[in-house]
Order: structure tokens, then C-alpha cells, then sequence
């Protein structure tokens, strides 16, 4: 019997390729990649084996005739063994679990164990095929169990249709088409094999199948980020997903660019990506080799195999270092600084979710130091975003309920030994979490977009304060309140401001604006533009905290701010440094003179009011003369007259000086 090889070689030379073309992206492949890159490696080599044992037949190298059996003996092995593959494949795409149970593996490879068994039976008796010399000629014979295979074969297309059938509107168009195609080519592959013995056409066919695959689901350039050529987002996910069904231990490290923006504002979005491919460029070099992909944006991912935390860190110090030194391209010059973020599977996350999650929320929490850091996500570190998470959500529970808390902290008028003014806080209170200042929720309020809206909902409610005591006839106090730089922006802020004061029928003068420095840090001119438009309604302005350096002395004189409330810390120290007390006083004597007034914040303690009254100081704020209270305990204290017993009545001192000067000259 003369055999017929050249379809086999077709196969060879067909399988070949597609081993080349599936192996720069087998580290990106989840596990229905991997198992059909184990079908391509699988039949290559089985095929090439082939031909070189179809060689030595048909050359009659009776040495190598054991080689010729053994190679049969593989190709019985494909012939069911690919059916194993196939069916775990299509488990695969139905579940999706990157992992097998004992089952599933069992049902679909119980057929091979058998053909196992007879193959080994074969050797002793050779009962399903032989390799033999007739008259100085090699053949294969095939006897009386030659169809035992095909029989094994046919278990598998049934078990295969049914799991099928049984699931197909579980799998997408595509899927439903190329699984269905799959099984009727083999079938008839097999069919011609056991009609034409002496022709090779399963591995043909074999091929063919596995080409079809490739260009269904694998030959695009898959999930390659254009600008890196790093594997992107959606392939680190399948990075993440492949490892924890196969419960591989790893640490996932997220390195994030900070304040890449500014990059492409100095240099343009050309250079920027410059920038950004020599960093990629770097980190590929010094991370594991495949495990690398680029997140997002500035964001780069990595995935260290079998390494705790620990392990990672003494990488991040020397990667660290690299980013104290400066970048260059061309001529340019720029150093910047980075935070990578660590999570350890599974000891700190058991999903690629939380991961996600994790490395987001640790990204965000670094970008605020913007400096050179490793951050290693542990359990204090997963109480804290656990209770971020229940700040976000009381926070859009505030927004849908239109109901915020609101306490008030009396401003002392030092003239007038009166509260007449005072600040609105916001409060949150979990009876799990307890009081919550603003200092921590605004900034999650401002991540996840809520702070224009609590802006409006906080005015609202300062609006209808305020027509309260209006209405009961009372002298209307000057409530201020903290604004921040996204919520001064916003494009609605003077529509919305104006429909308050107009439905509550209120005097914007009766509003203040609390801006800290920060606000005016970048954008001046436009930042600038919004407060003079408020400004125009009548609101009023305080600047919050001054002593934080972002505004220079000339820009805030072009300001309209009522009140400048001076920095907690500047009066702390002016309180034992005789120096930064004389710095202060001479910029309150600057302020005086352009009409400014002074508050004096965080007053705490008998010592720090005494060195506020030595500043002459307008007003004073702090817990030593009034702690935080409730809006009607508010009402009662701006209703005293006399607040600070033995405190002298600067009116009455004034004018005794005032006749005193009279008398003299008189």
C-alpha cells in the first residue's frame, strides 16, 4: 500500500505558521486561547512526526521501522485526543471560568484513556495495527480493532453535539457558527481517512479546522495598545482572569504617571506620547517579560508570577530610583514622579474585580502626595477603602434624600462682642462610622462627581437658614460655607445660585464663599472671572486658610474677598515665633488698609485669643469660643449680646478716646 503524504505536509507547513502566529499572544490568551494553542503545538508536531515516519516507510529504513510505529501510534492518539481538546474548548467558551472540574475533565478525556489502553494493548498483540516489512517493503497494516478508534472518535462528536445543542444560545453568533463548522469537518475528515487508507487526511484536516479557529477569534493583532505596543487593558484582564482560575499566586502591581496631563500641556500630545513610550520602553525592560500592559491612559499594569508583596517592593525601590532622575527626549528635560500601587492574590482579593478595585482606589489615594511611592495594599489599607465606600454611598443617599446636616459654627464680631456671622459644615453620621468631617468626604465627593450637586443642595439649605430667621423677624446673620475649585466651575453655578436667592427671596450679602488658596492655582484668569460674576449677584467672598503660598499678595488684591481668614498654623506659630507675629501683623496691616477684614481662625485656646486681640483681629472663629452646634442652638447664640465676659466694648473705647483727644485739645 504506497502512502500518500502531501496533504500531511500541507498540515506541517500550515500548523507551523499558525504556531508562530499564536505564540507572541499566548501570554495574553485566557484559558480557551491556551487550550487552542495546545491543539496547534499538539498537531504540528504529530503531523511532522508524520512525514518523517511516512519517509521511512516509503524509503524501507527497516532500522527506523520502531520510530514508524511509535508515530502511528501518536497519530491514533490525536485521532481522539483532539476531540478532548475540542470539547473542553467549547466547556470553556460556555462557562468561562479559566478552570476545569474534575468532571469536566474526566467526561472529556475518558475516550483517550482508552484509546491509551488499546494503544498499549497493541504493543503486545497488535491488534489494531502494525508496522511491518513484505518482501524487503514497509506497510502498515491495519487489522481486526482498526475500528475501535473511530468508535471513540463518534462518543466524542456526540458528547460534543450534545453540549452544544444543550448551550448554544449561551455562545455569540460568531461562536455558534465556528463550533458548528468545526465538528462536520472533521467528521468528514474522518470519514476519508477510513475510506482512503493509504492517503493522510486527518492532519489535513486537522489544519484546516485550526486555521478556521485563527481567523475567527485570534488572527488580529488582539488587544495591543497602538502607541506602547504593550498589551492593553482588556488583555491584562484576561492576564488576571487565566490566573485565578488557575488559583496562581502573583502580585499585581498598577504604576501610575502623576499629573501626566501637565506633560502635554508644556510640551504638546506629541512629545507627551514621546514620553510615554520611553517610560513603557523602561518598565518593559525591568518587569517580568509578558506580564506587561499598559492600563490605561498614563496607567501601566504588571504581573508578578509566585511574589508576595515583599518580593515586589524590593523591585519598586530600585524602579523608584530611576524616577528621581530626569526623562529626556531630544533636548527636552522632565522628571516626573510615580505611585505604584501592589495587591497580593489572593491573599488580599479574590476577583479580578476587586483587584480592579483595589489598585484604583490605592491609584487615587497616591495621586494626592504626587511623589515617588510604593503603596502595599493590606488589611488597614482595606478598612479604610471599605469605609470610602460607605462615605460614597451616604453621599448619594444625601443627594437622593435633597436632605443634608448641616451645623454652624458662631464668627465672633470682636467689635461688637457678638456672633454675628457664622459658617455652615456639613456633616455625615453612620451609626457604624460615626461623625464624618468634610475634610474627609469632600475629596471622595469630588472623585466621584458628586460635589456640584452637594454644592447646590448645601446653598439651598444655607438659603432656607437663612429666610427662617428672616421670616421670625430676628437680625439675619452672614453664613458662609466652604466652595471648592470643580464646584466654582461648573457651568450652571450663576443660574443656580440666582434661582435660589430669587425663590427664597433672601440678600445674596447675607451669602459668603469660603475659597481656599488652592482654588486659584491654576486657571486664574478664568477662576477670576467666575468670582466676579458671583460678585456681581452680591455674594461675598472670604479667602479661606491664607498662608498656603498658591496666591501671590497682588492677584488677591484684585480679589473681591470680604474677609481674609488667616491660616490656623500661621497664628500657631506667631504665637511662640516673634518673627512670623511681626510677618503677621504687617500683612493684617496691608489687608486693613485695602478694606479688608480679618478673621482669625481656629481660636482653641485662652493664649491664641489673647495673641489674636494683640493682632486686632475683626473677627474670631475656634472651638474656645464656640464649638460646632445645631442650627437652632446657632440662632441662640447669635442672639447674645455680651459673649466674652469682661471683654472690652472696643465702641466705648473708642469713643472715650475720641473725647479724651477733645478734652486735650480743648
Amino acid at each position: 500500500m504506497a502512502l500518500n503524504f502531501y496533504l500531511e505536509v500541507a498540515a506541517f507547513i500550515v500548523g507551523v505558521i499558525l504556531w508562530i502566529a499564536s505564540f507572541s499572544k499566548y501570554k495574553l490568551m485566557d484559558m480557551r486561547g491556551k487550550i487552542y494553542y495546545q491543539m496547534v503545538r499538539t498537531t504540528t508536531v504529530v503531523t511532522g512526526c508524520n512525514v518523517l515516519s511516512y519517509l521511512i516507510i516509503r524509503n524501507n529504513v527497516g532500522s527506523l521501522i520502531f520510530v514508524s510505529e511509535l508515530v502511528v501510534c501518536m497519530s491514533f492518539l490525536l485521532m481522539v485526543g483532539i476531540w478532548m481538546y475540542l470539547n473542553l474548548y467549547l466547556t470553556e467558551t460556555i462557562q468561562g471560568k479559566n478552570s476545569f472540574s474534575y468532571s469536566d475533565i474526566i467526561k472529556t478525556g475518558f475516550p483517550l484513556f482508552l484509546i491509551m489502553l488499546i494503544l498499549l494493548v497493541n504493543l503486545g498483540n497488535h491488534s489494531l495495527y502494525d508496522v511491518i516489512m513484505v518482501e524487503d517493503s514497509m506497510q502498515i497494516v491495519f487489522n481486526a480493532w482498526y475500528k475501535i478508534p473511530y468508535i471513540l472518535v463518534g462518543l466524542c462528536v456526540v458528547y460534543y453535539l450534545i453540549l452544544y445543542i444543550k448551550n448554544r444560545k449561551l455562545l455569540s453568533e460568531k461562536y455558534q457558527i465556528i463550533l458548528l463548522v468545526i465538528p462536520i469537518l472533521l467528521v468528514i475528515g474522518y470519514c476519508l481517512q477510513y475510506r482512503f487508507k493509504a492517503t493522510a487526511v486527518l492532519g489535513y484536516t486537522y489544519s484546516i479546522s485550526l486555521l478556521l479557529m485563527y481567523i475567527y477569534s485570534y488572527s488580529r493583532i488582539i488587544k495591543v495598545d497602538s502607541l506602547t505596543r504593550l498589551p492593553d487593558g482588556a488583555a491584562f484582564e484576561k492576564m488576571l482572569k487565566y490566573r485565578i482560575g488557575q488559583k496562581q499566586n502573583m502580585t499585581v502591581a498598577l504604576i501610575s504617571l502623576d499629573d501626566f496631563k501637565q506633560v502635554n500641556r508644556e510640551y504638546g500630545y506629541q512629545k507627551g506620547n514621546a514620553f510615554l513610550r520611553l517610560v513603557a520602553k523602561y518598565i518593559k525592560t525591568e518587569a517580568p517579560k509578558s506580564c506587561v500592559a499598559r492600563h490605561s491612559g498614563d496607567k501601566f499594569a504588571i504581573v508578578f508570577d509566585d511574589k508576595t508583596c515583599e518580593n515586589v517592593e524590593e523591585w519598586c525601590d530600585a524602579f523608584l530610583e530611576r524616577f528621581e532622575q530626569v526623562w529626556e527626549i531630544g533636548k527636552l528635560r522632565h522628571k516626573m514622579s510615580v505611585c505604584v500601587s501592589l495587591v497580593e492574590y489572593p491573599t488580599m482579593a479574590d476577583s479580578v474585580g476587586q483587584i480592579f478595585d483595589l489598585l484604583e482606589q490605592m491609584n487615587t489615594y497616591g495621586k494626592q502626595n504626587k511623589r515617588n511611592q510604593c503603596i502595599v495594599c493590606n488589611d488597614t489599607f482595606k478598612d479604610n477603602m471599605k469605609r470610602r465606600l460607605r462615605i460614597t454611598e451616604m453621599l448619594s443617599e444625601v443627594l437622593q434624600n435633597n436632605k443634608m446636616y448641616l451645623e454652624y459654627q458662631p464668627i465672633l464680631n470682636v467689635q461688637k462682642n457678638a456672633f454675628t456671622r457664622a459658617e455652615a459644615l456639613l456633616r455625615l453620621q453612620d451609626e457604624e462610622l460615626g461623625n464624618i468631617e468634610s475634610s474627609e468626604f469632600f475629596a471622595i465627593a469630588e472623585e466621584h462627581g458628586y460635589i456640584n450637586d452637594i454644592g447646590y443642595v448645601l446653598f439651598e439649605q444655607v438659603c432656607q437658614y437663612i429666610k427662617g430667621i428672616k421670616d421670625s423677624g430676628k437680625t439675619v446673620p452672614t453664613i458662609s460655607f466652604n466652595f471648592s475649585r470643580q464646584q466654582l466651575m461648573a457651568e450652571d453655578l450663576i443660574e443656580k445660585i440666582e434661582g435660589f436667592l430669587k425663590k427664597y427671596e433672601i440678600d445674596a450679602a447675607r451669602i459668603a464663599f469660603e475659597l481656599p488658596e488652592s482654588v486659584f492655582s491654576v486657571q486664574y484668569n478664568t477662576v477670576k472671572e467666575q468670582v466676579l460674576r458671583l460678585s456681581e449677584l452680591g455674594c461675598k467672598f472670604y479667602l479661606d486658610g491664607f498662608g498656603n503660598a498658591f496666591l501671590d499678595m497682588t492677584r488677591m488684591m484684585e480679589m473681591p474677598f470680604e474677609v481674609i481668614k488667616i491660616n490656623k498654623a500661621m497664628l500657631k506659630a506667631a504665637e511662640h515665633d516673634e518673627a512670623m507675629y511681626l510677618l503677621v501683623s504687617a500683612m493684617i496691616a496691608v489687608f486693613e488698609e485695602n478694606n479688608k477684614l480679618i478673621l482669625g481662625d481656629g481660636i482653641d485656646s485662652q493664649q491664641l485669643k489673647e495673641k489674636a486681640d494683640l493682632l486686632f483681629m475683626d473677627y474670631l472663629q475656634g472651638d474656645y469660643l464656640c464649638k460646632t452646634v445645631t442650627a437652632e442652638q446657632a440662632i441662640v447664640e447669635f442672639a447674645k449680646t455680651d459673649v466674652i465676659e469682661g471683654m472690652p466694648n472696643v465702641d466705648a473705647m473708642l469713643d472715650e478716646l475720641l473725647d479724651t483727644e477733645g478734652e486735650v485739645m480743648e
